[in-house]
């Protein structure tokens, strides 16, 4: 018996898997290198995925901690429980294949006496039967699962699950590599929040009481130098100003080569909270100092971009690139909405109380010798691009 228990040889898994899909993985990995966000990495691996194998469903995890996983890359769900599953060691199929490192079918989840019931219910609003769950590993750490699913009781069939498998070595090196960048960053914007917190309490927050008490005994009439006290406490609440502007400055990047991407992901963060998009920022090349104008440009394009695809595009995705090279710095806005309408005119001058967004950061590129572009993104939704010379950004 193989891995998935189903007769052939392990050595035949390849075999099963044609020229054209092996070809086809290949150009996946190009495709992926550079995605160091996990969430957009998973999602384009299952959106690449569904459409080489054809499949109802198919969903990738990444590892959020050393005992669970979390459904970041879902395409073919019906409903929006499935793409929340956080599946645990031994929970479900995703958690026996945690615990063995072994690609798991099921021909029916449902009633298979092999997995828990944790997530009986998601599954079955999903009307899934055969499933496969598939490890990703790299340095034999598990970092994430590939899933595969059908909508009836039976197997996906063998080439499924080797593209599956296939796929996990493929997508492994690059799915481990966006989990460490998202950690160390978690861990450094923890580190600053709680270095800015105990600063604020040591020193504005002693100012502020000190002003406090200071006004309180103003209003009291009880000092008889009323000019000089007023004058200290305006002297305390300038100094509380400076104190509260200097942690605003520390609450920002360490370094100028951070300004920009830091920015950004201020701006998808937000989003994320005020609305159910998935977001996502990648960073492409090697960051360095934005001067303040282009900086100003960038973060407006952007926050202006997401606030359209929030309330026009009907998008589920939005997956926002940032990358600089030798000659140019690009900012890259794809979502995968209902795209530009047929009539649609780039706006020079805004008409009306409409377009004002876009002709303000069009006036900025073009004053900062870039290029602005908005159009219908390859597979569907919208694409807006801004270019910016090397020289503004240098």
């Amino acid at each position: 018996m193989n891995r998935f228990g189903r007769g052939e040889r392990s050595s035949d898994r390849v075999e099963i898997a044609d020229f054209e899909d092996l070809e086809r993985l290949t150009e996946l990995s190009r495709t992926l290198v550079g995605f160091f966000d996990p969430g957009a990495l998973a999602q384009r691996t299952a959106l690449e995925l569904y459409r080489l194998l054809g499949l109802p469903l198919v969903s990738v995890a990444v590892r959020e901690s050393p005992s669970s996983c979390a459904m970041r890359g879902v395409c073919g769900a019906r409903t929006d429980e499935f793409g929340q599953l956080r599946p645990s060691t031994g929970e479900g199929l995703g958690g026996r294949v945690m615990v063995e490192r072994r690609p798991i079918e099921v021909e029916n989840y449902a009633d298979d006496p092999r997995i828990t019931k944790h997530f009986v219910d998601v599954v079955s609003a999903e009307a899934v039967g055969g499933i496969v769950a598939v490890p990703v590993e790299h340095d034999d750490e598990l970092v994430g699962l590939l899933y595969g699913g059908l909508r009836s009781i039976g197997s996906i069939g063998d080439r499924a699950k080797a593209v599956l498998e296939n796929a996990a070595v493929s997508v492994a090196p690059m799915m481990a590599a966006s989990i460490r960048a998202s950690d160390a960053i978690r861990q450094h914007v923890d580190a600053e929040r709680q270095r800015i917190a105990g600063e604020l309490h040591d020193d504005v927050g002693q100012l502020l009481f000190s002003i406090g008490v200071a006004a309180q005994r103003l209003r009291a009439g009880s000092d008889e130098h009323l000019t000089a006290l007023a004058e200290r406490i305006e002297l305390q609440a300038s100094e509380a100003a400076q104190r509260m502007r200097e942690a605003f400055m520390v609450m920002g990047p360490v370094s100028s080569s951070e300004a920009v991407t830091v920015a950004l992901q201020r701006e998808i963060d937000d989003l994320r909270l005020r609305s159910d998009l998935a977001a996502h920022l990648v960073i492409r090349g090697s960051a360095r100092p934005l001067p303040p104008r282009a900086e100003a440009a960038l973060v407006g394009a952007t926050r202006q971009a997401l606030v359209n695809v929030e309330q026009h595009a009907s998008a589920s995705l939005v997956v926002a690139t940032l990358h600089f090279s030798d000659a140019e710095v690009s900012l890259v806005i794809q979502d995968d909405g209902c795209g530009v309408p047929e009539d649609f005119e780039f706006p020079v001058i805004p008409h009306g109380g409409h377009q004002w967004g876009l002709a303000s950061i069009l006036r900025q590129t073009q004053q900062l010798g870039g290029k602005l572009d908005v159009c219908a993104g390859e597979d569907g939704g919208t694409t807006v691009r801004i270019v910016l010379p090397v020289e503004v950004a240098s």
